[in-house]
């Protein structure tokens, strides 16, 4: 097959790898000649038809040329996952019983510690004429390379390994014809040319990315483009310098471009939001009509993406149907795929015509696809054709428990529609069975927590919590997205987390909701194709649960005892550990919030307290980026250009310092509060009597004040409750009252007016909680009526939630009363 491709596009680029200062390429002609001089020197050394022969190396042309000549020389391909430990590379290879390891000098350490007592010889995949990077095995040579027409359909090509464990690797035996098979059901669905670039950013030692990479553009003359370093800034790169027009990827990446979109859409004015959901929802519409004006309406993601591109390609993992929406909506093309690598890559497929992103589509041309058992309701997915393996390598046990009748048992769960689309619901080993005997799906679970822009990835699964061994309950592992989080000058994440998981589980049945979850800072643990691989997430979380990130019992290590001991550290240290829980002690790396248990409240009171004591002052900026014991004892450390202060006396307390700096009228946004709003006032209580008869029954109004200043303190269960409240007033308080608002709602100039006639100050009280606490103050001191919620924020079940300590601040330093408010 890549030899007539030769003789047709022969001084076509075939290959070009994308470097920080140039661009490499391959024309075919050239590819061919690296591939026979890696057969010839296959054979010469005695490597023939049936041994193996390994790839150890980065995606590149020299890979794609070891690749060809092992198969031209006979041979079969076995490549290793460049991620692979030294212990994991020999086991692979022993496992595969492979005569010769081609690899690269980047890697090239790994494999030598990896096979330093066997024969297996070691090449250096770039060498030209290749050389051995280990001395040659004796091996015999070979009769000079055969034609092609010597390799029989049913002869293996090609072993490629499921799992990298150590314990039990299974390599996947596909053949000539297997391989053969898939081009040519692919190429009934996916047109692909010789006028094509396609972008290969998987590796090629998955079953994706050869047919993607390899198989397919190889067929036909097309272009392949491989970038040297892997990240966001070469792939955008490369979608805007190559003029790429299909590219296959994990759903990772379409995540992280959709999440971009989306987010830059949230901070939009309203205008700008209300455009972009009728623009969604007109061009989503017109395409079921063939009519696409994705480019017109969002030419900037499709700058970004490529104004060649036409076809978007995933699969290895369950696609999001939200995020597939949206990119259809937007006029992509966006194909997902289903399979395995026992079926040598897709099995299934959506059509380009077709809006069905939930789906992966329908089973490719000759490929048969059913549910066991055949009940109508979501079962195993059997696979059945051309496309599937020969069986696992030396492993007939293995392969006896997925073959039966020539059908293979995938494992995965799914339902087939009356179009024969299939849906995929998850892994028939990942399924979670709940006590109530429910089965719930965490890939389901998890793209629905995904909607928070502050969580980065989680992994749901089920755990039994020590107590009822014998009972699961959803349980999550959540890595939070720490840039977005220095975005928005956030620091209590686990409040921040808390808040969002919380919102978000009301939109889900009560059995689908995550009740626990443990926070990490360390991304999941995947594979190579993105895949996250769930036992070690489950063991992370265990061990998260299990025991504290800092045990207090746990010695110090001699680095960290030697800077407690310092001056200053240790004088800082003396002030935090009176504030900390009984049992748990100073550690320098110890989280604030996660691992020390202080609140936004408690972390001003300590950095202020601290600021005090060694009379510096830390900047706004600095004391958004504090974290840890560590960065703020260091933050608070004397030094030339440090902001300085006066050190307050003895007992200074934090709150009445800070209460004292109350900002001047003149300030643009607190001096609103103090203009007569005569007409505007009397409006909106014109407006709030409307509505009071919707309220119900109000009670305690003789209770209230006669005049300000003082607090109102209701609890908090919905956006509408600032309105039931302020219906309730009399008139000669609801003239007096103002709100401390999260500046998330007051973003626009039209949301920012509103707030100035409802005597609203929009502060970001995660962000700047200061500010808020001092724009509370300069109301108060002014004689008006603060509307403050205790919670924070509002409670999902109606059940009251643990009071802030905003409210008794105040109230204690201004001495004004408090009437609390019941919703």
């Amino acid at each position: 097959m890549f030899a007539a491709t030769v003789a047709r596009f022969g001084e076509r680029t075939a290959i070009e790898v994308q470097r920080a200062d140039r661009v490499d390429r391959l024309t075919y002609q050239e590819l061919h000649d690296l591939a026979l001089d890696r057969a010839s020197w296959l054979r010469a050394h005695g490597v023939g038809p049936g041994d193996r022969c390994a790839i150890l190396a980065h995606n590149d042309g020299h890979w794609c040329a070891a690749y060809l000549g092992i198969i031209h020389a006979g041979a079969i391909a076995v490549p290793l996952d460049t991620n692979y430990s030294a212990k994991q590379i020999a086991t692979i290879v022993a496992d595969a019983g492979a005569r010769v390891v081609f690899t690269s000098q980047a890697l090239s350490v790994a494999a030598t510690e990896a096979l330093a007592s066997t024969p297996v010889t070691i090449a250096d995949l770039h060498a030209a004429p290749l050389a051995p990077l280990a001395p040659l095995a004796p091996l015999a040579p070979l009769a000079p390379l055969a034609p092609w027409e010597a390799l029989a359909p049913l002869d293996a090509a090609v072993i490629l390994y499921t799992s990298g464990t150590t314990s039990d690797p299974k390599g996947v035996v596909l053949t000539h014809a297997n391989l053969l098979a898939e081009r040519d059901a692919a190429f009934q669905v996916v047109p692909v040319t010789d006028r094509d670039t396609i972008l290969g950013v998987l590796p090629l030692f998955h079953s994706l990315a050869q047919l993607a990479n390899l198989l397919l553009p190889f067929a036909v003359g097309a272009r392949v483009v491989f970038l040297e370093t892997i990240n966001s800034t070469e792939l955008m790169r490369a979608l805007s310098e190559r003029q790429i027009t299909i590219f296959a990827c994990v759903p990772q990446f379409f995540y992280l471009i959709h999440q971009r979109v989306t987010q830059q859409v949230r901070t939009s004015g309203l205008v700008t939001r209300t455009a972009f959901r009728a623009l969604l929802a007109t061009n989503f519409r017109l395409r079921r009509f063939g009519i696409n004006a994705g480019r017109v309406f969002f030419g900037k993601v499709h700058d970004v993406m490529g104004r060649k591109m036409r076809l978007l390609v995933t699969g290895g993992s369950k696609f999001d149907p939200a995020t597939g929406h949206d990119f259809y909506a937007m006029g992509f093309t966006i194909l997902q795929a289903y399979g395995l690598t026992e079926t040598s890559a897709a099995a299934s497929i959506g059509r380009a015509d077709e809006a069905h992103i939930d789906s992966v589509g329908r089973a490719l041309p000759g490929v048969e696809i059913r549910i066991l058992p055949a009940d109508g309701t979501d079962g195993e997915i059997a696979i059945r054709g051309p496309i599937v393996m020969q069986g696992y390598f030396n492993r007939p046990e293995a392969t006896a428990e997925v073959m039966q009748d020539g059908w293979l048992l995938t494992g995965d769960l799914g339902r087939i529609d009356g179009q024969g689309r299939i849906t995929i619901t998850g892994r028939k080993k990942e399924m979670i069975v709940l006590a109530s005997g429910k089965n719930i799906y965490p890939e389901e679970i998890e793209a629905h927590y995904r909607q928070s822009s502050f969580i980065k990835e989680l992994c749901v699964m089920g755990l039994s919590s020590p107590d009822r061994p014998t009972t699961e309950r959803l349980h999550a592992l959540v890595v939070p997205d720490m840039d977005r989080m220095r975005e928005k000058q956030i620091v209590n994440a686990g409040d921040i987390l808390r808040f969002e998981i919380e919102g978000l589980a009301v939109g889900l049945p009560s059995h689908k909701r995550v009740l626990s979850y443990e926070i990490s800072f360390e991304p999941l643990p995947r594979t190579t194709t993105g895949k996250v691989i769930r036992r070690e997430a489950e063991r992370r979380a265990r061990t998260l649960q299990q025991a504290p990130a800092h045990d207090a019992a746990a010695p110090l290590t001699e680095g960290d005892q030697a800077w407690l001991t310092g001056a200053h550290a240790g004088a800082a240290a003396a002030l935090i550990q009176p504030r900390l829980r009984e049992g748990t002690r100073v550690r320098p790396d110890a989280n604030l919030e996660l691992d020390l248990g202080l609140d936004s409240m408690e972390r001003v009171e300590l950095l202020t307290e601290l600021e005090q004591r060694f009379g510096v002052r830390v900047p706004k900026a600095v004391a958004s980026e504090i974290f840890t014991v560590r960065q703020l004892v260091e933050a608070v450390r004397p030094g030339e250009g440090q902001p300085a202060i006066d050190p307050g006396a003895p007992g200074d307390e934090s709150w009445a310092r800070l209460l004292r700096e109350v900002p001047p009228e003149v300030n643009p946004v607190l001096d609103g509060l103090l203009q007569r709003k005569v007409v505007w006032t009397m409006v909106l209580f014109l407006a709030s009597r409307l509505i009071r008869p919707f309220i119900g029954r109000v009670a305690g109004g003789e209770l209230l004040p006669a005049r300000g200043p003082f607090l109102l303190c209701p609890n908090h269960q919905s956006f509408l409750d600032p309105i039931f409240v302020c219906a309730a007033l009399p008139y000669r308080v609801f003239r007096h009252q103002f709100f401390v608002g999260a500046v998330e709602y007051f973003d626009t100039p039209l949301t920012r007016w509103v707030a100035r006639i409802v005597n609203c100050v929009p502060v970001d009280a995660d962000s700047n909680l200061v500010p808020a606490m001092q724009a509370g103050a300069f109301g108060l001191t002014h004689g008006r009526v603060l509307i403050l919620f205790p919670e924070g924020e509002r409670s999902i079940d109606g059940t009251v939630k643990k009071f802030k300590k905003g409210a008794p601040i105040l109230a204690r330093h201004l001495n004004v009363p408090i009437v609390p408010v019941a919703v």
